[in-house]
């Protein structure tokens, strides 16, 4: 979840440019509004709608960069500001439990219930992650004995730094409002590890290639698709299966449910979702592109190809998506009214 200058600076100049040939702005009513995801994943699934809204629908569609969490949720329920953002996590998402009311359907069937107060609407979009704590593959060849997640006490020195002391040191969730509740799930568990939260997914890969090249262990929150597996050599820890804890919300003060669930668990897999206002895509201008939104199904292999483009080639974002739709007009013409 990469967002370098480069990459940031061309999406908010692509807000403002004009297609040329067009004799006139697009009515006030086919505008929209959508965030800049936080994360390279997100902003390639938001481009790819963006392309495809604004020149196969007629549609223009501005940005707006705004962080992950309850803020965006709420901001996208209130509909002045921002109507869709594009690849919400449930497992992170918190406020999707709150404010959607419909099932959400991947494939036609339903992986998710909502029951919420219906201020949101959401679509998957076919995007499917995973996550979990990951070490380099060097460190288990190096200690055959190391198993998965319980096992990590018992080399927690190999990965201790000077700012951890004698805790071993897990390279976290990269954004708070991700809410991964990194320290929380170590604490349940009794992993007798610091997360360390880096401020951005680039801070976060920088430390632990940093690692990597110089071979020392390091524990690492990841998720997929991204091109980091790829380049890498990690394995997973296998955190417990995930179960739901109905009571750990804001709500309920983050009442846990102790080692059984959520989140002293893995996250669950994610049907990962666009999610919108839905009294703004109720309006008769706008059919096209909630219909749109309802057949959206990116692939995990063609996100991963534009993420390594932009991330380890350095190539901007747009026109890494524009070349992207240039070349797979099968995929994304099923996604049309």
């Amino acid at each position: 979840m990469n967002i370098n200058a480069k990459t940031l600076a061309a999406l908010l100049l692509s807000s403002f440019l004009v297609v040329v040939g067009c004799s006139q702005e697009p009515k006030e009513e086919a505008k929209m509004t959508r965030a800049v995801a936080d994360w390279t994943g997100g902003m390639v699934t938001g481009e790819v709608a963006e392309q495809i809204l604004e020149q196969e629908l007629g549609y223009q569609v501005e940005k707006v960069v705004f962080p992950s969490g309850t803020g965006l949720w709420e901001a996208i329920a209130d509909g002045s500001d921002i109507q869709v953002a594009f690849e919400s996590w449930p497992s992170y998402a918190e406020a999707d439990d709150v404010m959607v009311n419909m099932p959400l359907k991947y494939d036609g069937k339903v992986v998710k219930e909502y029951s919420g107060d219906g201020t949101v609407e959401a679509y998957t979009n076919g995007i499917i992650g995973s996550s979990d704590y990951f070490v380099p593959k060097y460190f288990v060849d190096a200690n055959p004995d190391f198993k998965d997640w319980r096992d990590l006490n018992k080399y927690k020195d190999q990965f201790a730094t000077p700012e951890t002391g004698g805790k071993g040191r897990l390279i976290g969730c990269a954004v708070a409002g991700w809410n991964c509740h990194d320290q929380k799930r170590l604490d349940l568990l009794g992993i007798d590890f610091e997360a360390v939260e880096l401020g951005t997914e680039v801070a976060a890969l920088a430390e632990a290639q940093a690692a990597y090249e110089r071979k020392e262990p390091f524990l690492l929150y990841f998720w997929t698709p991204h091109w980091f597996q790829g380049a890498y050599e990690m394995v997973g820890v296998k955190l417990p299966q995930w179960k739901a804890c109905d009571s750990f919300t804001e709500a309920n003060n983050w009442a846990d449910c102790g080692t059984d669930a959520w989140p002293a668990t893995g996250w669950d897999k994610d049907y990962t979702m666009n999610y919108m206002n839905p009294e703004f895509f109720a309006k008769p201008e706008m059919a096209n592109a909630k219909a749109f939104f309802q057949k959206m199904k990116l692939s995990n292999d063609d996100q991963a190809v534009m993420i390594n483009e932009i991330d380890k080639n350095g190539r901007d974002i747009v026109e890494v998506v524009q070349e992207w739709k240039d070349n797979n007009k099968d995929s994304w013409s099923k996604w049309l009214p």
